[in-house]
């Protein structure tokens, strides 16, 4: 039998360079990010990380290097055409409406709703009801992939820190997410929950085809839903593989120990 072929690269981070005066904080990064899978990034904190991630999703500019996404050079676009195109942080995503229900927080995520236009409203309201009516079964539909559907008709107040999250989850593929970045997942939520929340992400990768960039620092309750694992230290990629290679490679040990 032969191998599987490569999954397709739906990021790509090409040498890149981001300077803050005379501190180097990312020193030619490159990476790739398979379509359809679920990759960690990890490091000591000031590894650049954060740096990183604000490149990719345009919140800052590199000096050298592109970002392509989808095949397309996305380097120094603004976060929110980056979102439009489907490439979306959680934290993009508002802050969930602690008085409205799972459902509406959901549909809260919708761009563009034809009725947001007064002139179109009075002429085709038939169409923005159908329009209204796609939208709830999409937002039923995506509930039940996060495993939230049965409490749709709670107020968000009333969820989980766990809940909370996939409730994130939710709010991001309804705005068109086709690839989430995640900073910390399992903050905030129980040990014992996380590996649940963890599920969900590895079906919706795995089933949905929908791609998950994750920072993490408990990476001992995350790293055997990954499939792939890029380590950070000063500004440069100095491991990536799956957990196992990278978490057992000594440049990768030597850097959170400072031996």
């Amino acid at each position: 039998m032969g191998e599987k072929p490569e999954k397709e690269a739906i990021l790509r981070v090409e040498g890149v360079v981001k300077r803050f005066g005379g501190i180097v904080a990312l020193d030619g990064v490159t990476m790739e990010i398979p379509k359809g899978s679920v990759t960690l990034l990890i490091g000591p904190n000031g590894s650049g990380k954060t740096t990183l991630v604000n490149v990719v999703s345009g919140f800052l500019s590199p000096e050298e290097g592109r970002v392509v996404f989808k095949g397309v050079d996305i380097t120094g676009r603004s976060p929110h055409d980056i979102s439009r195109l489907g490439l979306v942080r959680t934290f993009q995503i508002p802050k969930p409406f602690q008085r409205l229900t799972v459902l509406e927080n959901v549909l809260s995520a919708v761009d563009g709703h034809p009725g947001e236009n007064p002139f179109l409203a009075g002429i085709l309201r038939g169409f923005w009801y159908g329009f209204e009516k796609r939208m709830a079964a999409r937002a039923f539909e995506i509930l039940g992939w996060v495993g939230l559907s049965h409490m749709w008709n709670r107020r968000a107040n009333e969820l989980s820190g766990g809940q909370m999250k996939l409730l994130e989850i939710a709010r991001a593929i309804m705005k068109g997410a086709e690839m989430i970045i995640m900073d910390e997942p399992a903050a905030g939520v129980n040990p014992k929950l996380v590996g649940s929340i963890m599920e969900r992400i590895r079906y919706l990768a795995r089933e949905k085809g929908i791609t998950f960039l994750i920072i993490e620092h408990r990476i001992s309750l995350v790293k055997e839903y990954v499939d792939n694992v890029y380590a950070m230290s000063l500004g440069r990629v100095i491991a990536s593989g799956s957990p196992d290679e990278v978490l057992n490679n000594p440049l990768v040990l030597e850097s959170y120990l400072g031996g």
